[in-house]
């Protein structure tokens, strides 16, 4: 296969995977991907967004098949979240000053990012919290209106502006505390707004809570389409690790 091919077929697999009608497996699309890196290590398609860590996607599973995945963590406890119907977007600080933004494409949002009202632009880090200086954090950029298409629209526009947008912070980048509920903590001490995380240890906890949010009785402040199981901890989270596309420490419930 040529490198032009090849690089169709990744692009191609990825828009739907992303679209929710998979073409491949991810251990085929994980083989495009390394075969791709072997002939062509500069193609656009492994440069990493925005410079620091790629947006993975969440993979979707079914309620009924949702404790074979449980079952494979190293440790029972989980955190579930609201899954924030949005777009998601990167942000690295350096030394506390907002330097970069980027969409789950590689596209930079900076100048989108820097007119967010809940986007610190600058933040006084903890020490320990980032030993070299450089923060990166994770989230979810959601219109205020609760479309999805609101900030889908803001990102494509010519004209940066910020109005009817929100940000939510999910994710350290690279996480230094030892479980997600620390790193909610630390990311709510710096400013930013979190989603309501609540600690899990048993299956049908999880499953009670997914319930409640298909009846409109949970994540209710916020712009769903499901809920989020994670593993609590980050060195099960390490352990487990990622594919291409999306961590095997976490993974989407829906309808």
């Amino acid at each position: 296969m040529s490198i032009a091919a090849l690089r169709t077929q990744i692009r191609q697999a990825d828009a739907a995977y992303r679209a929710g009608a998979p073409l491949m497996s991810d251990a085929e699309f994980d083989q495009l991907v390394k075969e791709l890196r072997r002939v062509a290590p500069n193609a656009p398609e492994l440069l990493t967004p925005g410079g620091g860590t790629a947006l993975l996607s969440l993979h979707n599973e079914d309620p009924d098949n949702f404790i074979d995945w449980l079952n494979q963590l190293p440790s029972p406890g989980v955190v579930v979240q609201p899954k924030i119907d949005g777009c998601a977007l990167a942000l690295r600080y350096v030394d506390g000053i907002l330097t970069a933004a980027w969409t789950r494409s590689g596209k930079c949002a900076l100048s989108v990012a820097e007119l967010v009202d809940s986007i610190p632009a600058a933040l006084h880090l903890a020490p320990g919290l980032t030993p070299d200086g450089i923060l990166e954090v994770h989230g979810e950029l959601y219109g205020l209106d609760g479309k999805q298409s609101t900030p889908a629209a803001a990102l494509r526009r010519s004209q940066p502006s910020g109005d009817g947008l929100a940000f939510v912070a999910y994710r350290l980048a690279t996480p230094t505390l030892p479980t997600e509920i620390a790193s909610q903590a630390a990311l709510a001490a710096l400013g930013f707004d979190c989603p309501d995380t609540l600690l899990c240890t048993k299956p049908h906890e999880v499953l009670a809570l997914h319930s409640r949010w298909l009846v409109g009785d949970l994540f209710t402040s916020w712009p769903t389409d499901g809920i989020v199981v994670k593993a609590l901890s980050h060195l099960d989270q390490a352990r487990l690790g990622c594919s291409t596309r999306a961590p095997r420490w976490a993974l989407a419930i829906k309808r």
